[in-house]
């Protein structure tokens, strides 16, 4: 076992069952170690964000990153199963596809969609991986996931990587992806983030042919999933 490592995860758990408030001193005779060995795997957990220094004493606390490591209590199962009677809605108040779609690491797949009783629909496959890059919703997984948007922007060039991150943080600030062709010729799409604790879980997409889901029906799109998705 790397010492350093069962260290550092011993510091975590010891301060987040001693009342989330310890000082140096503390973790460094819980440890059994020097002053100066506690510092520094603490001053690591600064830099990562997993800790941060109290404004009016020098205490150690964890901070809300430490959430990220809790994965989701809600299985796929269990958003398809909830969600089912959800998309049925918003299909019928939409007359357009509605769809679940879950990230997979750098993937997204699509989980369960609902069609509308119209003779031109969309074709959308389910169960099938796809690279999240270039659609509305990877936009949306990346908007919410500083860890993704970085491993993605890793294999992109500086303006490629600009361009990106302007379009991520627009995700944010509207709370909603579109996407006119990009992804696939005369499909147009709007995504709407899922959340659960406020962390994404899943995202809920919308889809038709472009000639006749253009702007207006797109956001008319996201004001009726954002009833069902969002406070």
């Amino acid at each position: 076992m790397v010492q350093s490592v069962k260290r550092t995860m011993e510091i975590l758990l010891y301060i987040a069952q001693n009342g989330n408030m310890v000082r140096l001193q503390d973790v460094a005779d819980y440890l059994q170690v020097e002053k100066s060995t506690a510092h520094n795997l603490i001053k690591s957990l600064l830099e990562l964000g997993y800790v941060e220094q109290d404004e009016l004493t020098p205490r150690y606390q964890l901070t809300d990153k430490m959430y990220m490591l809790i994965p989701p209590k809600a299985s796929i199962h269990v958003l398809k199963q909830y969600y089912r009677p959800i998309l049925q809605q918003i299909t019928a108040l939409t007359q357009e596809t509605s769809y679940l779609s879950i990230q997979m690491g750098t993937y997204i797949r699509h989980e369960f969609k609902c069609d509308p009783e119209r003779r031109v629909r969309i074709s959308l496959e389910l169960g099938k991986e796809f690279v999240l890059l270039n659609s509305a919703i990877g936009n949306v997984f990346m908007a919410y996931s500083e860890h993704l948007r970085d491993s993605i922007m890793r294999s992109l060039n500086e303006e490629e990587s600009k361009q990106l991150a302007e379009k991520l943080d627009k995700v944010v600030q509207n709370g909603y992806a579109e996407d006119y062709e990009r992804l696939e010729k005369e499909l147009n799409c709007i995504a709407v983030p899922v959340f659960e604790n406020k962390r994404i879980v899943a995202v809920i997409g919308v889809s038709g042919p472009a000639f006749r889901f253009k702007e207006e029906e797109m956001m008319k799109a996201v004001a009726i999933v954002k009833q069902f998705v969002q406070p």
